[in-house]
């Protein structure tokens, strides 16, 4: 388009970041610029831009994920913040800077994946992808043999706590060998310190975070943050209380002495899409901590 240019790792440049946050709020209600005051994105946050007359006006943006699968380190990226100033849209700018992003990069990993809204089911096979239905994983809570230990809710304004949260957030173990996240401080410190900020149980005996909420009787279980081997059994008995009736697992759960029970997960506004030349696992859960 006339004018129109793509650019791509401008964060530092204020007048560029400033437009993309403007942007980006405009379309989610996202603050991107307090995530990249604080340090949070870091250098696996790539937004690819087209910038016209100083602002920019569309985006796709690349998260460089290193996943394991299977018990085995694959390179993936996952596309995300995927939006269009509503005076430029219909003019092709989301597929251009699609194309070039799988141009850049699809040589260099194992896969590109995304999670889509419902209004867009039809605009990504367009470039490859595929439609991949996520299993979901629950589990009885009433067998669970409960045990009584010291249990801490954290809170992000006390400093030690949101310091004790970044502490193990580095360098954490992947919540599953079947599919899980290396090295994921991005997004899933944002995770931490935003959306689950009210919901973060810190295990004393295991120095690990448990992310869950409780809702119709039934434990939420987002994530495990532990820089150890994780029980999850263990972990299980100690934070299932009285009044939960279920288990849901945002994750794909280790083998248990508890009956796991899995299906066919059913979700508005986040379907996931591949796009692979390599075959996938049997099992399919991203993180839920790991969308962008």
């Amino acid at each position: 388009m006339k004018n129109g240019k793509i650019i791509s790792s401008y964060m530092d440049i204020e007048v560029y970041r400033k437009s993309f946050n403007e942007l980006a709020k405009n379309t989610f209600g996202l603050n991107f610029e307090e995530w990249y005051q604080n340090g949070y994105l870091g250098d696996k946050y790539i937004a690819y831009s087209y910038l016209q007359d100083d602002k920019i006006i569309a985006n796709v943006s690349v998260n460089k994920m290193n996943l394991v699968m299977d018990g085995k380190i694959k390179k993936a990226i996952q596309i995300g913040t995927v939006m269009t100033d509503s005076k430029y849209r219909n003019m092709g700018l989301a597929a251009k800077l699609m194309n070039h992003v799988i141009q850049k990069y699809e040589n260099s990993c194992d896969l590109i994946y995304l999670f889509a809204n419902d209004s867009v089911l039809e605009f990504y096979p367009k470039f490859g992808f595929e439609k991949i239905s996520e299993n979901s994983y629950e589990m009885e809570a009433k067998d669970i043999k409960r045990k009584v230990v010291p249990i801490k809710r954290l809170d992000i304004k006390n400093e030690n706590d949101r310091e004790n949260i970044k502490r193990l957030v580095q360098n954490r173990k992947p919540i599953s060998e079947k599919l899980g996240i290396i090295n994921d401080q991005w997004p899933l410190l944002v995770y931490c310190l935003y959306e689950y900020r009210n919901d973060m149980y810190y295990l004393m005996e295991d120095d690990s975070i448990v992310i869950a909420r409780r809702n119709d009787h039934t434990l939420h279980l987002y994530d495990i943050i532990s820089q150890k081997p994780i029980n999850l059994d263990d972990v299980l008995e100690k934070v299932v209380r009285e009044e939960d009736e279920r288990v849901q697992f945002y994750f794909i759960p280790k083998k248990s002495k508890y009956n796991v029970m899995r299906g066919v997960a059913e979700r508005i506004d986040d379907t996931l899409f591949v796009r692979t030349k390599d075959p996938l696992c049997d099992e399919i859960l991203f993180p839920m901590t790991s969308h962008t």
